[in-house]
């Protein structure tokens, strides 16, 4: 892995970490994340800020690395920033639950 792509790696774990923390503030409950529009907000943010470093991983990492849904990943970027008014509360939360948590693992591992 050539450095550019671990400091975006590092980058991309602070952003999760950043999002969990925002969402165990108020709770880590769903229907306070659905009627909290700040913190949808600040959730959103960070998704922008997400997708935007994988876009700048080299793609011979994201070819090394598949398992990952790096194109899905950019797709939500591209909705929070240009699409906002389709973005989908409930996916976003799972996303935020689920994806968000496996991806630092997963990155978190590579590091290692």
């Amino acid at each position: 892995m050539n450095e550019k792509d671990k400091q975006i790696i590092e980058n991309i774990i602070d952003f999760c970490n950043r999002i969990n923390e925002y969402v165990s503030y108020y709770g880590n409950l769903k229907e306070e994340y659905l009627q909290n529009q700040l913190l949808q907000d600040a959730c959103s943010l960070i998704i922008i800020q997400l997708g935007e470093q994988v876009n700048k991983l080299s793609n011979e990492f994201k070819e090394d690395h598949k398992d990952i849904p790096w194109n899905e990943i950019i797709g939500m970027r591209i909705v929070h920033t240009h699409h906002y008014e389709k973005v989908i509360d409930e996916i976003v939360w799972e996303t935020i639950q689920n994806d968000v948590p496996h991806l630092k693992r997963y990155l978190e591992k590579i590091l290692k």
